[in-house]
């Protein structure tokens, strides 16, 4: 389906619970973090950690399915439900949509293997767990790569805040003492975060925040015509309006229409049927307008001197028309055209 009329109620909630998913998904990770530190207090005991871990990560799917939900339903984007579960499909940003799909699909397996965690064992679901880490990063760059608000203010602060949380809890747990790793593994772990954060912030600056954007991560281009931002070379160049030839000698035929003080003679050539002229004189004037067309394109649009014969100049072309009436009321004449002076 082609949308016709930009963005729908529908699409802006596609755009805003999709903020709200990386909004909880960021908490969820930061969370996690913290109670993997074991951080307590008698104000905010661990347990609660958990729970609020826990209970955000069950949210954040009942977002993420209003979200996948209403881009399918919507027509703007042309986002079909086989692209909303098969990675790099479609064709609205398909790259930077598809990163988006193996995030989702992360969570979920996260959520499902977390309900069955004593079914599965700790061991694998604690191998399985880390891949928070990988669908984090995967939610965020398809957040920047489809996201349509991404230049505004507010979305720049929120997605900013969000990378800060996160590398700031990224760095808490890396330093700090409680932290089981060894020395070796922390030290590429900061330096994968310093890696990450640098390559994100070049990622933005480069592509979603620069102009052009839009074109280059794989909109359609009826999209970018329905906004204004076609580029001038999808615009179809118009075809050339033919010029009058400089050699006819043309008998015509028409019909006189009278509106008001205003007479106009509409005829049409009898040699060449998609040859029409309209000559068009108000009151006792000795001038008037005339309008020739070809196929339907306009050839001629000027002024003509209505003395005797119609006579007028169509670029490099002269032109001589007279007309006659026959007893019968219609109206007959010959168009006689060649080279005009200089």
């Amino acid at each position: 389906m082609i949308a016709a009329s930009g963005p729908t109620a529908l699409w802006y909630t596609a755009r805003s619970t999709g903020y709200v998913s990386l909004l909880l998904l960021t908490a969820i990770l930061v969370l996690g973090i913290i109670t993997a530190m074991r951080v307590d207090s008698r104000e905010w005991p661990r347990f609660l950690s958990q729970a609020v871990h826990r209970n955000l990560s069950l949210l954040v799917l009942v977002f993420l399915a209003i979200h996948i939900l209403t881009s399918i339903i919507d027509p703007f984007a042309g986002i079909a439900a086989l692209n909303t579960v098969v990675p790099f499909t479609g064709s609205y940003r398909p790259v930077w949509l598809g990163l988006g799909v193996l995030s989702m699909e992360l969570m979920v397996a996260l959520t499902v293997t977390s309900l069955l965690r004593h079914r599965i064992g700790f061991r694998l679901w604690r191998v399985i767990h880390w891949a928070a880490y990988a669908a984090w990063p995967l939610a965020l760059v398809h957040t920047l790569g489809t996201g349509s608000d991404v230049r505004s203010a507010w979305a720049f602060v929120l997605t900013l805040g969000c990378v800060a949380a996160v590398v700031f809890a990224l760095v808490w747990r890396l330093t700090s003492d409680r932290a089981s790793m060894r020395p070796p593994v922390r030290g590429l772990a900061l330096v994968a975060t310093a890696v990450t954060t640098i390559a994100l912030a070049g990622f933005a600056a480069a592509g979603p925040l620069h102009t052009g954007w839009a074109k280059s991560a794989g909109t359609p281009d009826r999209l970018l015509a329905a906004n204004g931002s076609a580029s001038p070379a999808a615009t179809p160049t118009p075809a050339p309006v033919p010029a009058l030839a400089t050699n006819l000698r043309d008998p015509l035929t028409g019909t006189v229409v009278q509106n008001g003080r205003t007479v106009q003679v509409d005829l049409s050539d009898t040699s060449n049927a998609t040859l029409k002229m309209a000559v068009a004189v108000r009151g006792e004037a000795t001038s008037g307008r005339l309008v020739i067309t070809e196929g339907g394109a306009t050839v001629c649009d000027t002024t003509a001197s209505v003395v005797q014969d119609v006579v007028a100049t169509c670029g490099r072309t002269s032109v001589d028309i007279s007309l006659g009436q026959q007893p019968d009321g219609s109206i007959t004449g010959q168009l006689v055209t060649g080279v005009a002076a200089q």
